[in-house]
């Protein structure tokens, strides 16, 4: 039987750094920073973290209250334990300029850089945006909202729908 979908949350601590404490107390089991090897702390406090939330856990209810609408980050579903999950978004950090140098740091986790991109993923490249992962979640422009991406076939639909609740 597969496992229910989890709430998934890579939350991008140099947007804000007061949940790097809540992070660094879901780590490892329920934490993780998307980045490898060692990391001096200062690095490791400003990166990208994979985070399972929980309903009742502080760090989603600062999230849903005060960090919608701030760009903390990008919430996704996947029935994938948190390691499977974060070895996937590993492959997107990094990336090519439209010129081909590169590769240079990509920073999908930001709301406003997802928004921009995701619309332009070529059908080809879809599916690898979706191994593990079942839709991506995103505030709008004026985080009043949210956009939904999953896979539909070889293309990805936008649904909107409401901010998540407090």
């Amino acid at each position: 039987m597969a496992e229910a979908p989890k709430l998934y949350g890579v939350i991008d601590c140099a947007r804000a750094p007061a949940m790097y404490d809540h992070v660094a107390r879901l780590t490892p089991e329920a934490a993780d920073c998307l980045f490898a090897g060692r990391l001096d702390e200062r690095v490791r406090r400003a990166s990208p973290h994979l985070v399972e939330l929980a309903p009742a856990d502080p760090l989603s209810k600062q999230w849903r209250t005060t960090g919608w609408g701030q760009s903390w980050g990008l919430l996704l579903t996947s029935s994938a334990s948190l390691p499977t999950v974060r070895r996937r978004l590993r492959h997107f950090t990094m990336a090519k300029l439209p010129d081909g140098s590169g590769p240079v740091l990509f920073r999908f986790w930001d709301p406003r850089v997802f928004r921009a991109y995701f619309p332009l993923v070529e059908a080809a490249a879809a599916g690898e945006w979706f191994t593990d992962i079942d839709r991506y979640i995103v505030e709008t422009e004026d985080g009043a909202g949210s956009l939904r991406f999953r896979l539909n076939g070889d293309q990805i639909a936008v649904e909107s729908g409401p901010r998540p609740s407090a």
